[in-house]
């Protein structure tokens, strides 16, 4: 009997790096609007994403958006997996933390920010299986 349904995890992933892209490309707007405008250089695109990362609202709000996405992720691979939706969701951050260590590029961003978003990600997944498993035994 397997306990881990891989189809329900890579869904599950799927929702939350689609989320994670579409949450990025708004805070980037939202946040380096200005340099985002018709006629901005790669150069002026390159320079705004480094300040970015040293803006601490920008950051929070990267950090809400991250583990709002991991929630959903969660939620989504516990109402798809046929058991375990908990220990599956628990996978689900598990692949989350090294999908984010492999893609990661040099660390610009503070320590902090990674630190917390890392330790985030599981408990995140976590609860978002325990909502996906309310759902779906209500």
């Amino acid at each position: 009997m397997n306990r881990f349904s891989v189809k329900a995890i890579a869904l599950g992933a799927l929702v939350m790096i689609a989320l994670d892209l579409l949450t990025g490309v708004v805070s980037y707007v939202v946040f380096g609007g200005d340099a985002l405008q018709p006629g901005a250089t790669p150069e002026d695109i390159r320079t705004m994403a480094e300040l970015l990362q040293q803006n601490d609202a920008y950051l929070l709000t990267a950090l809400v958006f991250g583990v709002a996405t991991t929630v959903l992720g969660g939620y989504v691979t516990a109402r798809l997996a046929r058991q375990l939706p908990l220990l599956n969701a628990c996978a689900l951050g598990i692949v989350g933390v090294f999908l984010g260590l492999l893609l990661s590029g040099p660390a610009d961003s503070p320590a902090w920010f990674d630190a917390i978003g890392y330790v985030a990600i599981v408990p995140a997944a976590i609860f978002g299986g325990y909502l996906g498993r309310r759902a779906r035994a209500g």
